[in-house]
């Protein structure tokens, strides 16, 4: 049985914030960074907008072209602790 799924809105913005924040950590336009993985420009903008499902294989090219693993444009970013709260 073959079912059209599509991911949640929730799961596109995750990748869209992740994908954003490590290409700008790395100092990279959209362009360079579609450059570098063999992408085009307006697909980067269309993915960091969340309006795109991406194929596996584009996930792995956006990894190669950011120098990250995969599991890096997926993962929950983790909070970090500012020490203990002062009241």
């Amino acid at each position: 049985m073959s079912v059209n799924r599509k991911p949640s809105a929730a799961m596109c913005q995750l990748l869209a914030d992740n994908l954003t924040r490590l290409r700008k950590a790395r100092v990279l336009t959209q362009a360079q960074l579609a450059a570098a993985g063999g992408l085009t420009r307006n697909y980067i903008s269309n993915i960091e907008q969340a309006t795109v499902n991406i194929s596996l294989a584009n996930l792995e090219a956006l990894a190669i072209g950011l120098r990250c693993s995969p599991a890096d444009l997926l993962n929950r970013p983790t909070r970090v602790s500012t020490g203990p709260r002062v009241r």
